[in-house]
């Protein structure tokens, strides 16, 4: 048993780690290039897979986890969606060029689209599980706002941008 809790808990100091990486590259500016943006959305869907793998083993780690354990990682969850959230603003806000034109951006408006409609449907779910204060709600209130934001740039991108060829 103690096993898994080690195990788990080295998730969560690896978690920490990612959740501040992130902060960092959001303070660093918006991303210049669609690689380099897709780098940092690479670096937030390992964040979300280690929230997941976490999540998982809570059952099995058990009584040895600090009591709000669960809750603190859907927060770090939460803190990683808002910090991607704000990336995401001012990439898509002011897209490259690459965004816009190249062939495949299309694939990856819509796989951002469809993550971002799925976090939003999720948001609320996790504010209660995460045992969220007043203050906090209201900072992550403007993230739900900066989400629907996102989501009506991509759509009006993805009116204008190439669509991939189907048939010839």
């Amino acid at each position: 048993m103690a096993k898994v809790t080690d195990v788990v808990l080295r998730m969560a100091r690896k978690l920490s780690e990612d959740v501040v990486a992130l902060g960092r590259l959001r303070a660093a500016g918006k991303p210049k290039t669609f690689p380099r943006f897709r780098e940092i959305r690479n670096a937030y869907l390992d964040i979300q897979g280690l929230v997941f793998s976490i999540q998982e083993r809570l059952a099995e780690a058990g009584k040895e986890l600090p009591a709000n354990f669960p809750q603190w990682v859907i927060r770090q969850k939460l803190t990683a969606i808002a910090i991607f959230t704000d990336i995401s603003h001012a990439f898509i806000s002011d897209p490259p060029l690459a965004l816009t034109s190249s062939l495949g951006a299309f694939d990856v408006l819509e796989a951002e689209q469809k993550a971002f409609n799925e976090t939003l449907h999720s948001f609320d779910t996790m504010l209660m599980e995460a045992g969220i204060d007043d203050k906090t709600a209201d900072e992550l209130d403007a993230t739900r706002t900066k989400i629907e934001h996102i989501l009506g740039m991509i759509e009006r991108l993805l009116v204008n941008s190439p669509k991939i060829l189907k048939e010839f």
